[in-house]
Parts: structure tokens; C-alpha cells; sequence
């Protein structure tokens, strides 16, 4: 399988990734690597009813997603969908390359963690800064773009600006 792009967006599978993102890549599979998804039915429902006809999509668990990207030399041409910048990295550390990463929506929603407003659809916390200067270290560029033809932006140079880094 052929990774075509890969995204951060904790929506998941959504209206941009359906309309544009999937067009823009020529990509004929959706692969969501997430852990939660992988392990709810309601959730498998919903993504797939949110998902094309004509579009394959695979929802796996982070380890199934890396076991299967190591496994499957088919042609098919896949867009890559995680909920985090920490399962990003956990897929990278279990040996997944890619050379670019876009963030799509990550929200200050409710959580534990105090996040920064990066973009108007960019939040980050110090872990998830952590997690991105991770990846940027092992070689892989991270941009931000809500869709293809908008501008994209460098995501460590926003964080840098936010006060995450020197």
C-alpha cells in the first residue's frame, strides 16, 4: 500500500477529508489508524457511513496499522488519518515512513491537557509540541493545511512563535 498523505485530525474521517482531501491524493483507501475506533463499533458505523462509495476504509489499531503498512505491497493508494501527533509518532517509531505530515483539526477540547492556539483549527499542548519535535527530528516535515490549495503553514515555526521552543 501506498501512502499518498498522511494527517493529523481528531475528526477523524469528515467532510474535507471526503471532499477534497481524497480527490486531491487520488487515494482509493482511507486507513484510520487510531486505537479507540479500532476497538468501537459505534464509531467503525459512523466512520463509515461518512466514508464514499467507491473508497475502501480500513479502521485499525496504531500496532495492526503498522503490521499492516509493513506487510501490504498492493497498489492500492492510501490516505493516512491518526488522531494525534503521539499515535503519529508511535506508528513512525514502529518503523512507518513518511516524508510529510499535515495537521489538519486538533481542538482545544476537553481535556486534561492545557493546550495553545497554534491556528484558528490548531491547538497544542506541551506533549503534543513534544510529539511534533519528535517527528520533525526523524526527518518528516509538518505542515498544516486545512485543504489542499489553501496555504499551508511550517508547524514548527508556529510552535517556535507559541513559546514552545527557542
Amino acid at each position: 500500500m501506498k501512502l499518498l498523505e498522511t494527517r493529523i485530525d481528531d475528526r477523524l474521517v469528515h467532510g474535507q477529508i471526503v471532499t477534497t482531501w481524497i480527490q486531491a491524493t487520488r487515494a482509493d483507501t482511507i486507513v484510520v489508524a487510531d486505537d479507540n475506533a479500532a476497538n468501537d463499533s459505534f464509531q467503525q458505523t459512523i466512520l463509515k457511513m461518512a466514508t464514499p462509495e467507491g473508497i475502501k476504509l480500513i479502521i485499525k489499531s496504531l500496532s495492526d496499522a503498522a503490521t499492516m503498512f509493513k506487510a501490504d505491497q498492493s497498489n492500492m493508494g492510501a490516505l493516512l488519518i491518526v488522531r494525534s501527533a503521539s499515535d503519529a509518532r508511535t506508528l513512525l517509531e514502529s518503523g512507518i515512513r513518511v516524508d510529510k505530515i499535515t495537521l489538519g483539526n486538533i481542538t482545544n477540547k476537553k481535556s486534561n491537557l492545557k493546550r495553545k492556539m497554534i491556528l484558528k483549527y490548531v491547538f497544542a499542548s506541551q506533549e503534543d509540541a513534544d510529539n511534533l519535535m519528535a517527528i520533525s527530528k526523524m526527518g518528516v516535515k509538518l505542515v498544516a493545511q486545512t485543504v489542499p490549495g489553501e496555504k499551508s503553514y511550517d508547524i514548527m515555526e508556529l510552535m517556535k512563535k507559541a513559546g514552545f521552543y527557542n
